[in-house]
């Protein structure tokens, strides 16, 4: 997270990726946008279960978090190891509802990552980021007893850089980690050329977001309509959404994310395009910078909770065919 040295992997356009989902006594296959594997598929030995959170997962890919769930009864402590490629760039973190999230503890014994987690409830929450393609095997066994629950995470490759993930600029108050209801946190994003390649001038990319919430989010209604300039619009729609995100539109005037979906524990949209429209039309400099390989993407916004909880908000640029940068992954606990 932002303030907390978290590795940066931060609306969805939602790709083909593969899921291999593997137990101590059966396996299974299944592939889609977001992993469809339903609610209570798990992979588990009994004290022990594990389940790949679907509800919170935007994308199975390299530096985009994953979220794992150990679910136990009556373990005090959890063993929890990790196999697969690239162990010396994996980013484990437990992630609990009301409290900002802590690096899991882990070190590398056998080719393997291995770490425990104490257990205060009947379920942990783990966020886990891969920064190499592959599959990636997660196990967890409790601490004196025998039997585990394994989930096979396999995770791919956009291949497809055109920026390098976003970084945030300076803001008169900036990000905050912990928060309170019905304050403005603001951004300014910004993020480096990786391959420019033949771009046609007038070619726009859109700042797209998704938060994510473990315990739920809610929509008031169609946000579309306060992007009209009527001011007569009536706001009970904002004031009932968990999560407003606005964006500065390059005309001074505020650019609210129209969600998909009426809820639950993501929230996706498109945000705003950079260039906007104001530099595409009448900005000679924009041009300028675009014909001799300098302009870099760049912009501004601001995020509102109006219900208390553990936020995380994921946003990178894409175009038509999905993401064109590693993600930006900031953080916030709202009380």
């Amino acid at each position: 997270m932002q303030g907390d040295n978290l590795r940066r992997p931060g609306l969805i356009f939602r790709s083909a990726l593969l899921i291999l989902v593997s137990s101590v006594l059966a396996a299974a296959v299944l592939s889609g946008g977001v992993p469809d594997i339903g609610a209570n598929a798990n992979a588990h030995d009994g004290q022990l279960r594990l389940t790949l959170r679907e509800d919170l997962t935007v994308r199975a890919e390299t530096n985009w978090p994953v979220f794992v769930e150990i679910g136990s009864d009556g373990a005090s402590s959890i063993a929890v190891t990790i196999d697969g490629p690239g162990l010396d760039k994996v980013d484990a973190r437990t992630f609990p509802d009301d409290a900002r999230s802590g690096p899991l503890s882990m070190s590398k014994a056998g080719g393997s990552l291995t770490g425990a987690v104490p257990v205060g409830s009947s379920s942990t929450l783990l966020m886990l980021t891969f920064a190499q393609a592959g599959t990636y095997r997660v196990a967890a066994e409790a601490v004196g007893q025998k039997g585990g629950a394994v989930y096979e995470v396999a995770i791919s490759d956009n291949g497809r850089p055109t920026f390098g993930a976003p970084t945030l600029g300076p803001w008169a108050g900036g990000w905050k980690n912990e928060t309170n209801v019905g304050e403005e946190l603001g951004f300014a994003l910004s993020a480096p050329i990786d391959r420019w390649g033949d771009t046609p001038w007038g070619t726009y990319y859109n700042w797209t977001i998704s938060v994510v919430c473990p315990t739920g989010m809610e929509v008031g209604g169609d946000l579309s309509v306060y992007n009209t300039g009527d001011t007569r619009v009536d706001r009970s729609a904002l004031e009932s959404t968990s999560a407003i995100s606005a964006w500065e539109n390059g005309f001074n005037t505020v650019f609210y994310t129209a969600w998909d979906g009426d809820g639950g524990n993501v929230l996706s949209g498109t945000a705003a395009m950079t260039p906007n429209a104001k530099e595409l039309t009448t900005a000679a400099g924009t041009y300028d910078e675009w014909t001799k390989e300098l302009w870099a993407p760049s912009g501004a916004g601001t995020l509102t909770f109006n219900d208390p909880g553990h936020y995380l908000v994921i946003i990178h640029l894409s175009d038509a065919d999905g993401p064109v940068s590693p993600p930006l992954v900031l953080e916030t606990v709202v009380s």
